[in-house]
């Protein structure tokens, strides 16, 4: 009888199951697949003369291995960024040759994603999986942790964390359960709009942050706009270059949806900011804010699993408010693509949100340093502070 493991669980996990081949964006393509130690020696071992000719064709050793668990080895992806393990069905040959136990400890855990924290286990799915995203928002109601005894598979512990270890002593990071309980608690508070509770929460850790730092204020330089939807556009219109979505991203979704905000917004063509940002406004007035107004579940659920997963607010570093800065960046960005989208569409559908939200995990949140890049270039400009979130939002 295998050993069961008590994990706290986001209600949306119960019952998860890989589509396979059904997937409309496969997790088999458009990224590296890391092969880790054991499963890679188990490749070049088996008996099956066949795979084997194939391991040696399209498996090989990681020179620049981080963890042996994880990237010991790699797999040579094609030309089309699709992994040559894949069959006319999308179905995974390794897995129906060799069975589960040949699939690395990526390929078997994802879209999985294992914390340990304070001893205890905490289980959530990546949003890059349009199915997981699917169950995300199956529901308006409020997203629940629960607590379930499971066997422990293949996996990959993403962070583990004792919070009360004696080298938090004067860190905020003591204070982690604490504060993601009361971050996810305000952004499922209904009282308000989503916008006012992002906005609240800001407020609340930059008090705290303030507070655990002994700094009375953050001496930032006041920021210069002439309009909030001028900046918007602008900001998001250098990130979307500083990506290089048309030579550099390999998920095609995302690509197409570029696209859209582009000829939404008119972004490339030879006209004034102002008129960019003028469309801009017209789509989140006339289209996304009545959208939200019905729908903003959806995004306090992605915000909640954000949160959840990623330690907030210690998601980016022991800097409590550039995680929230940096949570708000991706909302915010996801925000700009749909008012595209409607732009284009004069709609935003649910399926819409679902997609964006999904393309945008894949390429942003997985992109190797675009992320890091964009908060270190916000805190030289001295971005990381109230005044630019309530500009972004605004």
């Amino acid at each position: 009888m295998k050993k069961l493991t008590k994990i706290i669980i986001p209600s949306y996990v119960r019952g998860f199951k890989c589509i396979g081949g059904e997937c409309e964006d496969s997790c088999c393509t458009g990224w590296d697949i890391d092969i880790d130690k054991i499963t890679y020696r188990k490749y070049f071992r088996t008996k099956n003369a066949d795979m084997r000719k194939e391991f040696v064709k399209h498996v090989y050793k990681n020179e620049n291995c981080d963890c042996e668990e994880v990237d010991y080895g790699k797999v040579r992806i094609n030309e089309s960024k699709r992994c040559p393990f894949l069959d006319e069905n999308r179905l995974c040959r390794i897995y129906s040759n060799l069975g589960e136990d040949y699939l690395s400890n990526v390929c078997y855990s994802y879209p999985r994603v294992y914390n340990v924290l304070d001893g205890v286990y905490e289980l959530s799915l990546f949003m890059s999986c349009p199915e997981a995203i699917r169950r995300l928002v199956a529901s308006r109601e409020a997203i629940r942790f629960v607590e379930e005894e499971m066997a422990l598979e293949k996996h990959i512990i993403n962070s583990y964390i004792e919070s009360k270890d004696k080298r938090w002593k004067k860190s905020a990071i003591r204070r982690l359960k604490e504060l993601r309980s009361l971050s996810i608690e305000m952004i499922q508070n209904r009282a308000s709009s989503l916008q006012a509770r992002l906005l609240k929460l800001g407020y609340k850790l930059e008090k705290i942050s303030l507070s655990e730092s002994k700094n009375k204020s953050r001496d930032n330089d006041p920021i210069k706009v002439r309009s909030n939807s001028i900046f918007q556009t602008g900001f998001f219109k250098d990130a979307i270059e500083s990506l290089q979505v048309f030579s550099e991203i390999d998920s095609p979704f995302f690509v197409e949806y570029t696209k859209k905000v582009i000829s939404g917004f008119r972004l490339m063509e030879d006209c004034p900011l102002e008129e960019k940002s003028q469309l801009y406004e017209e789509a989140i007035k006339n289209i996304f804010e009545p959208f939200m107004r019905e729908n903003d579940y959806l995004f306090e659920h992605y915000l909640v699993n954000s949160m959840f997963q990623g330690n907030f607010p210690f998601t980016e570093n022991q800097d409590m408010f550039d995680g929230y800065l940096m949570l708000v960046v991706r909302y915010a960005f996801i925000r700009f693509y749909l008012a595209g989208i409607a732009a284009v569409e004069g709609k935003i559908t649910t399926e819409d949100v679902v997609m964006m939200i999904q393309t945008h995990t894949k390429t942003v949140d997985h992109h190797k340093t675009f992320i890091y890049d964009l908060l270190q270039d916000l805190k030289q400009k001295q971005f990381d502070n109230m005044e630019f979130i309530s500009i972004l939002l605004g």
